[in-house]
This record gives structure tokens, C-alpha cells and sequence, in this order.
């Protein structure tokens, strides 16, 4: 699920504490020069620390993919998680309505529970995606148990039908050091996005179009949900009715759509 507004005041409350108190007891009096400098190197590492973990986006070794490479015309990516759900066949009826491909980065266990769905999508060209079997966060997981994560939802989409591509996006976009290790053992892109609109806190359909379109830039990875996590039947009312609003705004904007497999 996309991380609603107050986690991203967390976040960023937290990464300026670190670097602050870092900065203060740089400057501060009463320490030998080396040892101010060397907790102000150890206050940074320890921001860019949390901020690798915490934010979907950002690796310092680049190995993230959240906006598609650079293009003379505007384009944009349409990306849903954690579904299929009930109500993603209503998703797939406003896609063919407008003739827009997407990604779908899907929960497996959600794909058993709605198989004709999950066919769906992937004979209306969507791009199916891995997102996991569960929604289990997997930044504090070890090795062991973020594989079995991601090679238990490809076993599981392949006997389907519907063998995944081989992208890969973190329940929440968290992640870890071992994330990285099971993406290149197994061959899979990391994917995060550029522009999330909390479509999950279900704020009136007005709110979500408005911020899709306020900072659409070429290259924007929209990330959008057609489920709420494990939940069984959840309701995705808002972003269904916000949809034909955001595809209909992007595209006054001048924004062609594609999918993450054809960046």
C-alpha cells in the first residue's frame, strides 16, 4: 500500500533528527576534532542507513527503478498493487475503455483467491508483476525468508496461467541488503515509483485526480492500488471512480501511457 502522508512526516522527521544531531555534535564544544568529525560521518551513515531503508526510491548504489528513461514525449506508467481483488475487474473495464495498458504488481495469494481475474489482466496485455505472496513487510526479513516470499508467488502465478514478468516491488517499498541479493539471484528489476497518491486512506475520487495530475512529470511511475494489502474484500471504491479522471487528465496533459516492461 502507498505510504500515507503522515509516514512520509515520520520519515523525513527522523532523517533530519539524525543529521542534525550529527551536525550538533560536530559543532558542539568540549570533543578533540577527530571525534566530532567521526561521529558526524557516523550520524550521516546512519541517515543514509534508514533513508535505504525506509524510502522506496532511494539506493545510493542506483539500483532502484522508479521513473522510465528519458523521452522527447511525455509518457507516463500506470501501476497497480496488491490486488487482484473484487473489484479489479472494474479497473480492467475503465483500462479497455480507454485503451490504456498497465502494471499490475500482484500478490499471489490474492491471484489464487481470484484466478479468472488474474487471466484477465494478463490477456488484456496488462503486465503482471511480482509484489509477493503476502503483503508481510520485508525490510527487517532475512534471506531465507524474502525468497521464499518472491519464488513461492512466481511458483504460484505460473501454475495460473500466468507466468509474472520478472519485475519486482516491495510490499510498502520497503526493503534491505537482502532484497538485492533475491532480486539478482532470481534476474528481477526493483521497482519503486515516482508519484503515489495515498489512494488507499479513500479520500474523495476529486482529491486522488488532482494529485496525479498536480506533479506528473515525464517518466512518472504512478503507483495506484487495486487491493488494500491481505485484506480479503477491500474496498477500492475511490480509486476506481477517481480512475477515468486521472486517465482523462494525464492525457489533456499530453501524457501517453506504457508499461513498465516497455520502458
Amino acid at each position: 500500500m502507498g505510504a500515507p502522508a503522515w509516514s512520509w512526516v515520520k520519515r523525513i522527521v527522523l532523517l533530519l533528527a539524525i543529521l542534525v544531531g550529527a551536525l550538533l555534535i560536530a559543532l558542539g564544544p568540549g570533543l578533540p576534532g577527530w571525534l566530532k568529525l567521526a561521529l558526524f560521518i557516523l550520524g550521516g551513515m546512519v541517515g543514509v542507513a534508514v533513508a535505504f531503508r525506509e524510502i522506496p526510491a532511494f539506493d545510493p548504489r542506483g539500483r532502484i527503478h522508479w521513473r522510465l528513461p528519458r523521452s522527447p514525449n511525455r509518457r507516463c506508467a500506470v501501476t497497480f498493487d496488491d490486488g487482484p481483488s473484487q473489484d479489479t475487474d472494474r479497473v480492467l473495464d475503465i483500462l479497455e475503455r480507454y485503451g490504456v495498458k498497465a502494471t499490475f504488481f500482484v500478490l499471489s495469494a490474492n491471484a489464487r483467491r481470484h484466478p479468472d481475474t488474474l487471466k484477465r489482466q494478463a490477456r488484456a496485455g496488462h503486465t503482471i508483476a511480482i509484489h509477493g505472496t503476502t503483503h508481510r513487510k520485508l525490510h527487517r526479513q532475512g534471506e531465507a525468508a524474502i525468497a521464499d516470499e518472491v519464488t513461492t508467488a512466481i511458483a504460484e502465478l505460473t501454475e495460473l496461467g500466468v507466468p509474472p514478468a520478472r519485475l519486482y516491488r516491495t510490499p510498502h517499498g520497503l526493503k534491505n541488503a537482502a532484497v538485492f541479493r533475491v532480486a539478482s539471484s532470481l534476474g528481477l528489476e526493483l521497482w519503486a515509483w515516482s508519484r503515489g497518491v495515498w489512494d488507499t486512506d479513500r479520500p474523495p475520487p476529486a482529491f486522488l485526480v488532482g494529485r496525479a495530475r498536480r506533479l506528473a512529470r515525464n517518466g512518472m511511475v504512478l503507483l495506484l492500488h487495486d487491493g488494500r494489502g491481505d485484506e480479503l474484500t477491500p474496498d477500492i471504491t475511490s480509486m476506481v471512480e477517481a480512475l477515468p479522471g486521472i486517465i482523462e487528465g494525464l492525457r489533456a496533459d499530453g501524457f501517453s501511457f506504457v508499461t513498465l516492461d516497455q520502458a
